[in-house]
């Protein structure tokens, strides 16, 4: 007797069916996937975000004033890159665990690097060296941070005098070395100055500004302290620039809020349009861009403009924010 088997394989038109019916299955998988990554990397932004608000309310416990936006130049003085133009976040690194960088800097982060260290912190060795690590609290994990078309920030400065905002960008090669930031510190409309329209509309931290946690009378919960910036458009696009740490500075706020961003202005990659604040009570609240436009005088460009200063007086519609 012959014993015959016989194995019945899949056809052809099967497989086509199991492979089309993998494809949807991963297709209806993969925006869900997106989505929890997504809503993971603004949790750990938001947790970034408190943390600095934290930092700063420390270092607000010793010193008996917040810290300054920058030290640029003499205040009142124009806008120049000579001058040290060390950022506000270089000040914190004791109050995020990171004394061991901080302890490197000579001369010693204060006001008197403006006499001690007048030609802008890229030139000196040890500010250099420490400007080029990278400091995880400073970066939102939204970003892919791409490498950069033209150069990355050494600072960002803002006048409420002459109207202006401005900044010294260090090119790449070179500029490229530099750790990065996703977040800058806030100076409200134009920052401070003599104009007494704008002067009105400063934020918190400005050039060698000494702002005392008493003296925001708008409230702590209705003042913006930090919020996310990319320098410019970002992926898919090329980034133009790259925010420095070291020479994060002061943000204005008077361009608006658009989207794509641009390097003038707070901006994110989280899906939505939406752009993550820390407040100074340490609250994290969304915004949602675009809400504003350059100096537009819209009421969402006011109620943009009321919660990125500290002592304006003004209501914040936070409806308007696209809360």
């Amino acid at each position: 007797m012959i014993l015959c088997s016989h194995r019945r394989g899949f056809t052809l038109i099967e497989l086509l069916v199991v492979i089309a019916i993998i494809a949807v299955l991963i297709g209806l998988l993969l925006p869900a996937v997106q989505k929890v990554r997504e809503a993971a990397s603004r949790i750990e932004c938001s947790n970034n975000l408190k943390q600095l608000v934290l930092a700063v309310q420390n270092y607000h416990s010793a010193m008996n004033v917040l810290p300054p936006g920058l030290y640029a130049q003499d205040p009142g003085y124009v806008f120049t890159d000579n001058a040290p133009h060390v950022g506000c976040l270089t000040l914190l690194l004791p109050y995020l665990d990171q004394s061991n960088i901080y302890n490197t800097l000579d001369p010693a982060p204060g006001p008197s690097l403006l006499k001690t260290m007048p030609n802008g912190w890229w030139n000196n060795s040890t500010y250099f060296a420490a400007a080029q690590l990278q400091i995880k609290t400073f970066l939102c994990p939204s970003d892919p941070h791409p490498a950069t078309e033209i150069g990355t920030s050494g600072t960002l400065y803002c006048d409420a005098s002459d109207i202006i905002f401005t900044g010294y960008f260090i090119p790449n090669p070179i500029g490229a070395l530099l750790g990065r930031t996703n977040y800058e510190p806030c100076a409200g409309a134009v920052g401070t100055g003599s104009n007494p329209f704008w002067g009105l509309y400063e934020g918190v931290f400005t050039n060698h500004s000494r702002v005392s946690i008493t003296q925001i009378s708008d409230g702590s919960s209705n003042t913006i302290f930090f919020g996310e910036t990319l320098g410019g458009s970002g992926p898919p696009g090329p980034r133009d620039y790259a925010m420095s740490w070291m020479g994060a500075g002061c943000m204005a706020t008077a361009w608006g809020l658009p989207r794509p961003p641009q390097w003038y202005t707070y901006g994110s990659l989280h899906t939505g349009g939406v752009v993550q604040f820390a407040f100074g009570d340490g609250s994290v609240r969304p915004i949602v861009a675009p809400i504003a436009t350059d100096f537009s005088y819209t009421p969402d460009w006011w109620a943009w403009i009321y919660v990125t200063a500290y002592h304006d007086g003004g209501v914040v519609d936070f409806s308007a924010l696209g809360e």
